[in-house]
């Protein structure tokens, strides 16, 4: 058997995992949420980008799995990362769903780095497209839901005030720095799709908070606009190359 195709059954059984964690225990996941909700948390339907990432991210195992060459493959490239990235991300859920808010910020932050990893070694050379979809979204999620998560443990502390700032305070720091973050990573990637995905999760924390933080909405107005402004030069650049 090829290479490759033993990495993607790999890929598959820890995939298989992740969705099995989620079917499980997700629905788990909004309950606790609600019961530690801070400011930055989106509204329900923003949880739904979910079910995309995950269909392609079976598409992309089974690309793999037909690749036809070795060191073509993505599997090459990634080899146990993508293994990693899924079975934090089913045990993110578990620690989630059961409360261990600290170790599930811990988690979090690990599968981001997982993340990190394969979308720079997918870009760094020669890719299809849709090589780095899903992981574009993938990534781009993850970032803003770590910082959730991590607002979520303040929450759940009753932390009133870290440095003299409270919560809102830090909200519009911390959705700044998340705006900061795409941008950087829409340029220096020449990614149109990861600053877009930041924008649904922005336009969710809006819908939740709706009028009741008017610095909350500008913010996310003037962020989401940056960042929109950001996929459209980074469009247009590739157009003309």
């Amino acid at each position: 058997m090829a290479k490759q195709k033993k990495w993607a059954i790999g890929y598959i059984v820890a995939f298989a995992v992740m969705i099995f964690f989620n079917y499980w225990s997700a629905t788990n996941v909004g309950f606790v949420a609600d019961d530690n909700q801070s400011i930055i948390q989106p509204a329900g339907f923003a949880f739904s980008i979910w079910g995309l990432i995950y269909v392609l991210l079976f598409i992309w195992i089974i690309k793999v799995f037909f690749s036809k060459t070795w060191e073509g493959s993505m599997a090459y490239r990634l080899k146990f990362w993508p293994i990693l990235n899924f079975l934090l991300n089913g045990t993110w859920i578990l620690v989630f769903t059961q409360q261990w808010l600290i170790v599930s910020t811990i988690v979090i932050a690990a599968l981001l780095f997982t993340l990190a990893k394969m979308y720079s070694n997918i870009t760094k050379s020669g890719y299809h497209w849709f090589d780095r979809l899903p992981f574009s979204i993938y990534f781009a999620w993850v970032t803003v839901a770590t910082i959730v998560n991590i607002f979520t443990v303040t929450v759940s502390y009753n932390v009133d005030t870290i440095l003299g700032l409270n919560e809102l305070g830090w909200t519009i720091i911390i959705l700044g720095v998340a705006t900061l973050i795409g941008l950087i990573i829409s340029f220096h990637f020449k990614d149109w799709l990861y600053p877009l995905v930041i924008i649904w999760p922005y336009y969710g924390i809006y819908a939740e908070s709706g009028d009741e933080y008017t610095s909350i909405s500008i913010t996310l107005l003037v962020s989401s606009i940056a960042l929109l402004i950001a996929a459209i030069v980074v469009s247009f650049k590739k157009l003309r190359r």
